[in-house]
């Protein structure tokens, strides 16, 4: 995975590959040759170890539906809003709070779960998640993903908290090359966590999803780069 992503070009190539990848997972759901038992589990935590997100930001249904509805906007010329910083950081924090309530089973909790547990449930044809208050959290989210980018992904989702914090030890992830960085924060600005790639020199954020936007964003080659991330230079 490493060699083809050092060999692929960093624009429409990996965004095509991040657009087909997720349908094919849906598809291979919808027909019952993959199920979300234990080894499915235990395979994609052990990517996250290794180099982030990878679920999240590649195979993911629902989070692939809100990048979508953010192409929709983008289209029609719709403004995006960046949360501010100081509101950002602690935002970021409740998708931990409600994955430490998921384990008590509380109501509050399981409603909020139901955006996610509606769009799983509809692909491998689980309906015990899909009620009408389902529906109306799954379209409250894809509406408000037409002005913030995954909004859903980023503050309530438990799942991805929980990947979040597993690809806080990859060994694979983003870097900055300092020397070559001109501190455009083009990076920044593409980001859809809205990490600040420009302010480190390599991206180790549990909100990271590894859609490497930034990289395409860049305009000096070589800057950012994925790659091991204990040497002390991008490769």
């Amino acid at each position: 995975m490493l060699i083809l992503l050092k060999k692929m070009k960093w624009n429409r190539s990996l965004r095509g590959v991040r657009a087909v990848l997720p349908i094919a997972y849906t598809a291979l759901l919808l027909n019952g040759l993959v199920t979300k038992n234990i080894v499915i589990m235990l395979v994609l935590m052990g990517s996250t170890l290794l180099g982030g997100a990878w679920f999240c930001g590649w195979l993911c249904p629902f989070g692939f539906a809100q990048d979508w509805t953010a192409r929709v906007a983008r289209f029609l010329r719709i403004p995006r809003l960046r949360i501010p910083v100081g509101i950002e950081k602690y935002f970021r924090f409740l998708r931990y709070v409600l994955l430490a309530l998921s384990f008590t089973g509380l109501a509050f909790v399981l409603f909020v779960q139901t955006p996610y547990g509606s769009a799983m449930g509809l692909v491998d044809r689980n309906l015990s998640f899909v009620t009408q208050g389902a529906w109306i959290l799954l379209g409250a989210f894809l509406f408000l993903s037409l002005f913030v980018d995954r909004p859903f992904c980023r503050y309530f989702c438990p799942e991805g908290a929980r990947y979040g914090l597993i690809s806080l030890a990859r060994v694979f992830t983003i870097k900055r090359d300092e020397s070559k960085c001109v501190s455009c924060g083009s990076c920044d600005r593409r980001c859809p966590a809205q990490i600040e790639v420009s302010g480190s020199s390599e991206v180790r954020n549990a909100q990271c999803i590894n859609c490497f936007e930034c990289i395409a964003a860049c305009p000096v080659k070589g800057t950012l780069s994925y790659g091991w991330a204990f040497s002390k230079k991008p490769r």
